[in-house]
């Protein structure tokens, strides 16, 4: 090992420390030849080191680099009047640039630089904390191996790190690290994201190789480690609204950002979706984004939106005119109507299914039989808050013959919840899409999302209040966690949405008031 050794002259009361690499005069002509050799290769050594680092400046840093190299060239020429203009000038350029152009002066010169600092400390930090966090292995020559950094991807907001872990470490050990990875690299979050396509094999080769053989979202002895440093959605996201019916794909609904930049897809055709968050975590953003990515199908009959509003019509009640049915609870007598429409729904996906029986094993939407869409606000308010057990199990059942028997014949519940335990929604796991902003304990990220989804880094109990709308959702195929952004809509927003895309082809919207209150 390198470092210091222990001499031990004579007895254990003479004790001199002394360095291995003390240098000794080397004897004869070999010795010599030796000595010059590896003089010779140490400095091939330290002039490479030198050419990656002040290439990786240049590189990575074009704007400083350009800036130093001016500045330096003219203190060389000699300080001079000439000197201070220039240095003046170059001030004033950057200042001003940082002024008018924030934006882009952060791409092109701090972020850059941001970037350079954070690959010097991942070269620097990364051995000794594998040691810290015991993420190491012994092997049969007690040499002590550690997961080692295989390539970095740098961007404005995160850096990828593909992460080779040696035999004995998992991928699920290796995430219980990630708290550690995220303070150690002065990062905003850690957390381990899926596996890309292959980009390096051509697409002609790619198709010919083996399915059975295809590279999957999770590749055995490699992981991938996404650290942020800053956070795109800390601005609010405007919500895309297709312009025709042809533009809405129920199998990919635009209704956000996610925190890589790309549009944040939400599939509805064959799934129901459960949206879990506490109050004000912007539940609903979430479903009022839902609405306007699919307004001009609900304009043209291919979806039907039906809703049950346990707040009195206060929340769905804003755009009422894009729902063929809107059912408001409110009064004592709300939760046997509540329950009744329900199982009316259950008996709808049982005439579905044996309609379809025979001549199709999923649903493709039109105006004959379109997507039926059931938004509840409240999934609580249709099971655990009913106090008569009776109506309470006749509820119970109608929503899982719903969830169970709705998703082929063309059915999707988004059930939004504030408490998603089980003793409050008995049939969770019967949503395939799980959604979960902003909560209240850290036990409640895995019961939404599965089942080691917050130490993958799904911490959505460290969500701020002010940030609504955030969550995270798993990606489909994985058990990689994303983080996400729904689009915020405003009052006049929903208005003129619920005008616009009122349904044409479709029945007029009827709208059901139960006894306390008015849709």
């Amino acid at each position: 090992m390198r470092g210091d050794v222990i001499h031990k002259e004579s007895g254990w009361e003479f004790i001199t420390v002394g360095s291995r690499w003390g240098w000794h005069p080397p004897r004869g002509l070999l010795g010599w030849c030796h000595f010059l050799g590896l003089m010779l290769v140490k400095l091939a050594r330290l002039l490479w080191w030198l050419t990656r680092l002040l290439g990786g400046i240049v590189v990575g840093n074009p704007v400083p680099a350009a800036v130093a190299a001016l500045l330096l060239s003219a203190a060389v020429l000699g300080p001079s009047w000439a000197t201070v203009g220039a240095a003046v000038v170059v001030a004033v350029v950057l200042g001003g640039w940082f002024w008018v152009r924030p934006v882009s002066f952060d791409t092109w010169v701090t972020s850059r630089a941001r970037r350079w600092v954070r690959r010097r400390r991942y070269r620097r930090r990364w051995p000794d904390l594998m040691a810290a966090v015991k993420a190491t292995v012994t092997d049969r020559r007690r040499r002590m191996l550690a997961p080692h950094i295989a390539r970095v991807r740098s961007g404005r907001f995160a850096d990828v790190l593909t992460v080779r872990l040696p035999d004995g470490i998992t991928s699920d050990g290796f995430a219980e690290a990630t708290p550690a990875i995220a303070e150690a690299m002065r990062a905003r979050d850690a957390r381990i994201i899926g596996h890309g396509p292959r980009r390096w094999l051509p697409a002609w080769l790619t198709a010919r190789l083996p399915a059975e053989f295809a590279p999957g979202p999770r590749r055995p002895g490699v992981v991938r480690l996404r650290l942020a440093f800053g956070d795109p959605l800390v601005h609010t996201v405007t919500a895309p609204v297709p312009l025709n019916t042809d533009a809405v794909d129920l199998t990919a609904v635009p209704i956000g950002q996610r925190d890589d930049g790309t549009s944040w897809l939400l599939r509805l055709l064959g799934t129901h979706v459960l949206l879990a968050g506490a109050t004000g975590s912007g539940k609903g953003s979430v479903l009022w984004s839902l609405l306007a990515a699919v307004g001009p199908a609900i304009r043209d009959g291919t979806v039907r939106v039906v809703g049950i509003d346990p707040k009195g019509g206060m929340e769905l009640g804003f755009g009422r005119e894009l729902f063929h049915q809107l059912v408001t609870v409110d009064g004592p007598g709300g939760d046997t109507d509540v329950v009744a429409f329900l199982e009316e729904l259950a008996d709808e996906a049982d005439r579905r299914a044996a309609t379809l029986a025979g001549h199709a094993r999923s649903l493709r939407p039109s105006v004959d039989m379109p997507l039926l869409l059931v938004v509840v606000d409240e999934l609580a308010s249709l099971t655990s808050f009913i106090a008569d057990n009776r109506l309470r199990q006749r509820g119970e059942a109608a929503l899982g013959r719903l969830l169970t028997k709705g998703r082929a014949p063309g059915m999707c519940v988004v059930g939004a919840i504030q408490d998603p335990r089980k003793d409050v929604l008995k049939y969770r796991d019967l949503f395939p899409t799980r959604i979960a902003l902003r909560l209240v304990e850290a036990g409640a990220v895995d019961l939404v999302l599965g089942d080691g989804a917050r130490r993958r880094g799904a911490r959505c109990d460290h969500i701020s209040e002010t940030a609504p709308g955030v969550g995270h959702v798993v990606e489909d195929g994985t058990a990689a966690v994303a983080r996400v952004r729904a689009a915020y809509l405003t009052d006049d927003d929903v208005r003129r949405l619920a005008v616009t895309y009122r349904p044409g082809t479709a029945p007029a919207p009827t709208l059901v008031g139960l006894p306390g209150g008015i849709a």
